[in-house]
């Protein structure tokens, strides 16, 4: 078994307890990854908005990378509700996973900077 600290912000507070945060311990069969933790906890995927594992993103709003990153041990995972933004702490030079890498490149869903075209 592991156990992962899990901090749960905005509405889906309510799935660890509280009203706005919430953090709780979850225990998991060793082997688990971030999508046996969100049914564990019961968070659908429609409500689930960013996600760190560690500080590192995982997961944006609107976008399922379909990776099952691996937890391990005293893992930290930080998961907001769809109508919450990450902190601002992260946005520069955020560190992401290479599952939402490989996804952000495959899907050129969002862009860090756009150009106005010379036309």
């Amino acid at each position: 078994m592991i156990n992962v600290n899990v901090s749960l912000y905005g509405t889906l507070a309510r799935f660890g307890g509280g009203r706005y945060v919430a953090q709780t311990n979850v225990k998991l069969k060793s082997g688990s990854g971030k999508l046996e933790l969100l049914e564990h906890l019961g968070i659908p995927e429609t409500e689930r908005g960013y996600l760190f594992i560690n500080a590192v993103l995982c997961e944006v709003p609107g976008i399922s990378t379909n990776a099952n990153e691996l937890l391990n041990n005293d893992d930290h995972v930080g998961i907001f509700s769809i109508d919450r933004l990450y902190p601002y702490q992260y946005r520069d030079g955020l560190p992401m996973s290479e599952g939402l890498r490989k996804t952000l490149i495959d899907n050129g869903a969002l862009h860090h900077s756009y150009q106005k075209s010379s036309n």
